[in-house]
């Protein structure tokens, strides 16, 4: 009887057990872009093994100098480039598909991103951002965004 109590309670410690498995996270991020735009982003962030993740986003642009907009959803990879106690860098690759005020538009999306990670898992995360856009007036985009990660 003790040792079916013991191997039980064992099993009941080990199975929910996933090495190297992260967190699910909900990013928000706002910041400025070369000449004069605004963006936003909202994602959701899949941790998997060795601290690389995925993410599946939408962003929002407006540009102030010519009042045009555009929105985005799409894939990113982040593979991890150094991690230290509580920081973390992170190469972001990603390509996306949207619409603007007249037509269709796609985008591919390269950058950094810093992370600082807070107790209970949230972390504050500063991301350097290019993306080159097809069909737009401005093509090349480069920009600085700050955001949050909140652990779902």
């Amino acid at each position: 009887m003790r040792k079916s109590l013991l191997l039980s309670l064992l099993l009941l410690v080990v199975l929910p057990c996933r090495a190297q498995e992260g967190y699910t996270h909900l990013n928000l991020a706002g910041g400025w872009m070369y000449k004069d735009a605004l963006t936003a982003n909202l994602a959701l962030e899949f941790s998997k093994r060795h601290h690389n993740s995925y993410e599946i986003f939408s962003d929002a642009y407006k540009s102030n100098m010519d009042d045009s907009k555009n929105w985005l959803m799409g894939v990113a990879y982040k593979p991890m480039l150094t991690r230290s106690r509580n920081t973390l860098l992170k190469l972001r690759l990603g390509a996306g598909i949207g619409s603007n005020t007249e037509h269709f538009i796609g985008a591919l999306q390269a950058g950094l991103e810093l992370g600082y990670v807070l107790p209970g898992n949230v972390v504050l995360m500063l991301q350097q951002k290019n993306e080159g856009v097809l069909r737009v007036d401005h093509s090349f985009r480069a920009g600085l965004l700050a955001g949050i990660k909140i652990p779902l």
